[in-house]
Order: structure tokens, then C-alpha cells, then sequence
């Protein structure tokens, strides 16, 4: 495949046109401009027809031509060539390409409070990455502490993380790229890093004084004042048109100190009035459109009516059951009239590495209803619950996949190839970008799809990656698997293999030293986690395996600290390594 995304057409004729490769080009925004400058061999026709971001590619004998209507369109049209370019050495083939996206909004959205908090170069090198797969928005997740707030100074004053200047400077990096950058700043559930703190504990929804609640209470003034403040501080600095407000997994509404008023009103209805609240906050102070998940609405389509006008649900799902539910919502979105993008994830917060077989079927699945029902547009997430102990690199390979779907979903799923030659497209393209051309991608595949080999499939994580968080003496996650029920030793016996033996082939190929340690960085905290997993099906008789695996835990350490603090903030480390101290702490205290 010459392109990736793959084009929406493209005729391959006979002749090669030679057009010479500058240096400077492997820069997009340089390429870009030098194209809008002019280029011997280029010649770029307005077509005012076109729509925005679509073009016409044209090599020929007489060289090339790029059909656009603006400059959105050229960008796209000079991120095609520029690939072309790049992959050819500039000995390019006669074709005839035409091409427009299938999803008029594609976006990445990257966690950035849970753990994580990317520095600027880092966030630089993730907007180049999805400018050169079409994307055309972007989103950094805010709960709190991961942003400068003028409204709370004091709350970040102790430590690094973005400011409002660095939301400025990305904003223009974003522009220049005609990438979106939208403003997200949850303001309903997964509020407890503010709940958390004396100040604001007030305004939670909660049982017990001494419990750390999640739920802002919604009949509180201060607490709608309290988020006025967070939007206050946070808005001015985007150009975009969109913020997403939040509003997922507010698992306190209709309980504990609300519970009545929410008995007699209706859980849906509170809601709706909070949502509409803030919506006409925000239109009438910042002239913005929100958007909000929709999985506090998705069972109420009786109220759909009440959902603003402007605003944009955001209908998430990342397993198999959940990508097969998503149809009956998108349809009743469609029927309503509610404007909605689909949500896949690239699933590797709580599995290290993303389960990808999962992964692969959520991306497709999400492009398919989005364009069979009408979808504003297409967002994949990319998650930091338990500390973001994930590394980046184990999302490229379902971010470029996920820029082919939003792109261009290809004919309809046959229900046997599951699109296979798109994520080796994807694989290649990663292996291009990131890796120097070495086939990597391919087996972090193989690696990403340990977990089969545990005894349970387990919702959105993996029993290894979860047992790291959880101490020895814990077997039971949730309702959602207990160790106990897992057998013998002989399942993770065979993910510590299985794992060794694809990291031993990862390490004979040539590609960048510090990706590779991100990878075997990777391996080893797998390996950690299924030995940790034996140690809890035998606790009383594993004092004998305590030293091999304390080693383990303190050759982890070192690394995982210089790996985090190379690309993130230092604020926010704690969360997952203190998960590892406890786990060393926990080993050595059964040697009593």
C-alpha cells in the first residue's frame, strides 16, 4: 500500500515520475508550506467544488498536480504526497488519487491527569503523529492537577505541569496542522482529585465525612460556581468552538445526600438540568459547544429531547459486547436528532499493552456505525486509570489504525478477514515512522495478546496488569474475576514464556534505544505481574520465590522512573511506583 490512510480511490497507472527528495521535507508543516510556496514539478489547481479537506492527486508524466479547494484541503492533499515522497525516494508512480474523509471530525484524545502529564515536546511529537494520519482534533483529558488554574494557584503551585501559555503554543501548533484543539475538563464524576482536598470536600456527593467521593453534588451553588471557575480558567486559552464538558461515570447522582431529590425528580432529569446549566454557562460566557459522554444518558432516551441543540454526546465503548451495544444507541441518537461522535479506545490503560484483538475490533466496529448512522465524528481515547503505567508507544500502532478507520473504513466487514490488510497497513506505517523501517509492530501485536493465555477474560484489563495494583493478600477485582477461581500455576507459567520469547525477538532487531526500553520495560512489568498472580494462588508457600521477584521489582524501579521523567512531568509518578514499593514491602514480609 503507497498511502495510509488509504484513499477513498486510487487508479495505479504505468510510468514513474521523478520528483527529488529535499531533506527539510521530512518535516509535514515544511513540506506543507513549501508546496503552498510553489515546488518545480507541483502545480496546485483551486477547484472550489471540493469540499473542505478534499483532494485530487495527480502524477503524471508532467508531474504533479493537487486539486483543492483551500488551504484545509491542500494540507491533506501535501500529507499525501509528502508520504509518497518519503516512501518512494521521490521516484513516484503514475496514479490517480481522489479522496475526502468518510467522518468530517477524527480526533485523539490523551489522558493527562491520572498519572501522565506529558511534557510540551512530548504532546508536540504526539499532534505531528496524528497530522500525518488525517486527524483533525485533539483533546487533553483534565480532572485536575495537570493544569495551571488561575482560579486555584495554590493548588499546583508545588510542582510542574501545563500552563496557560503552553495551552497557547499548542493551540498555534495545533492550528498550523489544522488540527482542532479542544478544551477537555471533566465537571460531574471523576472530580475526586479536587473532592480529595479539604477545601473542596464539601461539594461532593458522600456516605461518610472520611471518604474521598467522585461526584460533584449538583444542588449545591458552590459547586457550580466552583466549576465556572475551572472553565474560567481554562477556556480563554482555546480558539476551538467545542469543549467537552465530562460528565461520565457520576456514580454518586442519585445517592447520598441527593438521593431523595433525585427520587422524586427523576435521576435523568437532575442530570439534564446540570448538563443544560453548564451548556448555557458556557454558550453564553465563552460562545462554545459542549460535549459530554453519553453513558449517563444512554438509557434514557425518553429525555433526549432535553439535549442542547449545539451539543455533541460522545457514545463510548470499549469492549466486544460494548462496540455490538453501541448500535441500538447510535440509531436512537440519529432518530432523536442528537448530534453524537463514537468513542473507541486504544485499551491500554489497566493491560499495559492494549488487548489488540479487542482493540482492532472496537476501532472497526466504531467507524462502521459512525458512518452507517450519521456520526458527527469518531474519538479515539486513550486512558490513564491506575496511575498511567502504560507507555505511549503501545498506542501508535491503534492511534494509525484508527486514523485509517475515521479516514476511510474500506467496504463493509466480510465477517472473515476482520480487515486484516488495514492493520498490517497500520502496522507498516508505525514501523515507518517510529521504528526506522524495523518490523517491530508486528510483534508488539503478538506480545499486546498475552492475556489469552490467562485463565479469564476479564473486562478492560488484564489479570496480570491489575494484580500489580492490588496487594498480595487481594484476589478478588471488583465483581470482575477473583484469582481463586484461576486454576494452577500453569496459565501464567505460559504468559512469563510467552512474553520472554516475543521480547527476545523484539531485542535482535535495530530501532531506537529508548522505544525499545519503553517495550522491554513493558515485558518486565508483565512478567512481574504473572509471577506476582502465583505468589497470590500460594501466598503461605512462596517465601522461597521473594528474592527473585524483590530483584525483579528493583531493576523495574530505576527504569520506570527514567523512562517517566524522559517524556512526563515528574508530579504524578508516585501513583504506580508506590503500587511497586508496596508490592516489594509485601514480598519481603513473607520471609518474616
Amino acid at each position: 500500500m503507497i498511502l495510509f490512510p488509504q484513499p477513498q480511490s486510487m487508479e495505479v497507472l504505468e510510468g514513474l515520475y521523478t520528483l527529488p527528495v529535499r531533506e527539510e521535507w521530512q518535516d509535514l508543516l515544511t513540506f506543507y508550506r513549501a508546496v503552498q510556496s510553489g515546488i518545480p514539478g507541483v502545480t496546485v489547481v483551486h477547484a472550489p467544488l471540493m469540499a473542505r479537506e478534499e483532494y485530487q492527486l495527480c502524477v503524471g508524466e508532467d508531474g504533479v498536480t493537487l486539486c483543492v479547494s483551500c488551504d484545509e484541503g491542500l494540507f491533506r492533499a501535501a500529507t499525501s504526497l509528502q508520504q509518497m515522497l518519503l516512501r518512494t525516494g521521490g521516484r513516484l508512480q503514475h496514479v490517480r488519487i481522489q479522496d475526502k474523509p468518510a467522518l468530517p471530525r477524527r480526533g485523539y484524545m490523551i489522558d493527562i491527569s491520572r498519572g501522565k502529564k506529558p511534557r510540551m515536546e512530548t504532546i508536540r511529537m504526539m499532534i505531528d503523529y496524528i497530522a500525518s494520519l488525517k486527524y483533525n482534533e485533539f483533546q487533553l483529558y483534565m480532572e485536575g492537577d495537570c493544569f495551571k488554574y488561575a482560579a486555584y494557584p495554590k493548588e499546583t503551585a508545588d510542582f510542574d505541569c501545563l500552563t496557560p501559555e503552553n495551552i497557547v503554543e499548542l493551540d498555534r501548533y495545533c492550528r498550523d496542522r489544522f488540527i482542532d484543539l479542544v478544551p477537555n475538563q471533566n465537571s460531574f464524576g471523576h472530580m475526586y482529585t479536587w473532592l480529595r482536598k479539604p477545601d473542596f470536600h464539601h461539594l461532593g456527593l458522600f456516605e461518610r465525612e472520611d471518604e474521598v467521593p467522585s461526584t460533584l453534588n449538583p444542588l449545591l451553588p458552590e459547586s457550580f460556581e466552583f466549576v465556572c471557575n475551572l472553565y474560567k480558567s481554562v477556556l480563554p486559552h482555546f480558539t476551538s468552538e467545542y469543549v467537552n464538558i465530562g460528565l461520565d461515570e457520576a456514580y454518586g447522582l442519585g445517592r447520598y445526600q441527593i438521593e431523595e431529590y433525585c427520587r422524586e425528580k427523576g435521576k435523568d432529569v437532575v442530570f439534564m438540568d446540570w448538563l443544560n446549566k453548564l451548556n448555557d454557562h458556557i454558550r453564553d460566557n465563552y460562545g462554545k459547544k459542549i460535549m459530554f459522554w453519553a453513558d449517563m444518558i444512554y438509557n434514557y432516551p425518553q429525555i433526549y429531547d432535553r439535549v442542547p441543540k449545539d451539543a455533541i454526546a460522545l457514545e463510548w465503548g470499549y469492549e466486544l459486547i460494548q462496540s455490538q451495544r453501541m448500535t441500538a444507541h447510535c440509531i436512537a441518537y440519529r432518530d432523536a436528532g442528537v448530534r453524537y461522535y463514537v468513542c473507541p479506545s486504544v485499551n491500554t490503560h489497566g493491560s499495559l499493552t492494549s488487548r489488540m484483538d479487542v482493540t482492532t475490533f472496537n476501532l472497526r466496529t466504531c467507524a462502521e456505525l459512525a458512518v452507517e448512522y450519521g456520526a458527527a465524528g469518531y474519538l479515539v481515547t486513550d486512558w490513564g486509570d491506575g496511575g498511567h503505567y502504560q507507555q505511549w508507544c503501545w498506542s501508535m500502532q491503534p492511534i494509525a489504525l484508527g486514523g485509517q478507520y475515521a479516514w476511510n473504513p474500506g467496504k463493509e466487514q466480510d465477517g472473515e478477514s476482520f480487515k486484516a490488510e488495514f492493520i498490517r497497513a497500520a502496522e507498516d506505517y508505525t514501523d515507518e515512522f517510529f521504528f526506522g523501517g524495523a518490523k517491530v509492530s508486528r510483534l508488539m501485536y503478538r506480545m499486546a495478546n498475552y492475556y489469552l493465555l490467562e485463565p479469564e477474560r476479564v473486562h478492560v484489563c488484564t489479570m496480570s496488569a491489575k494484580q500489580l495494583t492490588l496487594p498480595l493478600d487481594v484476589t478478588k477485582f471488583a465483581h470482575i474475576f477473583d484469582l481463586k477461581d484461576s486454576g494452577d500455576d500453569f496459565y501464567f507459567d505460559n504468559v512469563t514464556a510467552y512474553v520472554r520469547k516475543v521480547m527476545a525477538d523484539i531485542e535482535k532487531l535495530d530501532f531506537d534505544d529508548r522505544l525499545k526500553r519503553e517495550i522491554r520495560l513493558t515485558a518486565w512489568l508483565i512478567e512481574l505481574g504473572s509471577e506476582i498472580c502465583k505468589v497470590k494462588l500460594h501466598l503461605q508457600e512462596s517465601a522461597g520465590k521473594v528474592d527473585e521477584l524483590v530483584a525483579m521489582i528493583d531493576r523495574i524501579l530505576p527504569e520506570y522512573i527514567e523512562i517517566w521523567n524522559y517524556r512526563n512531568f515528574e508530579m504524578g509518578i508516585a501513583r504506580f511506583r508506590d503500587y511497586l514499593i508496596s508490592r516489594r514491602a509485601e514480598l519481603l514480609a513473607l520471609k518474616g
